[in-house]
């Protein structure tokens, strides 16, 4: 019986789910799904932006990475500051604004 880097155990010829599918991610990188809609045009200068990545990034996902974070870097946007962690943390940051507002 062999386990995965997890700790399950895997039957014999059972090779799914033994190695990682994919590199693992630095520790300061978030994979989340994006969904996008844009003219075809724009696609293909999307994917040949990616493309250009290629080399560099170990997967189609970390090349699409690269592209939008460098066309975000070269964005004339001013940086926010991070967003709450979870709702809680909104309504507190409300209720010291309106607390303070009041005083």
């Amino acid at each position: 019986m062999e386990h995965d880097r997890l700790g399950r155990r895997r039957g014999p010829g059972q090779e799914r789910g033994l190695r990682p599918l994919h590199p693992r991610l630095p520790e300061e990188w978030v994979s989340k799904v994006l969904r996008v809609a844009m003219s075809e045009a724009d696609w293909d200068r999307f994917e040949s932006l990616a493309g250009a990545c290629a080399p560099i990034a170990p997967t189609q996902a970390r090349a699409h990475g690269l592209v939008i974070s460098s066309l975000l870097n070269s964005a004339q946007v001013p940086r926010t500051g991070p967003r709450p962690l979870d709702w809680l943390d909104w309504e507190r940051r409300k209720a010291l604004r309106l607390l303070r507002k009041s005083s």
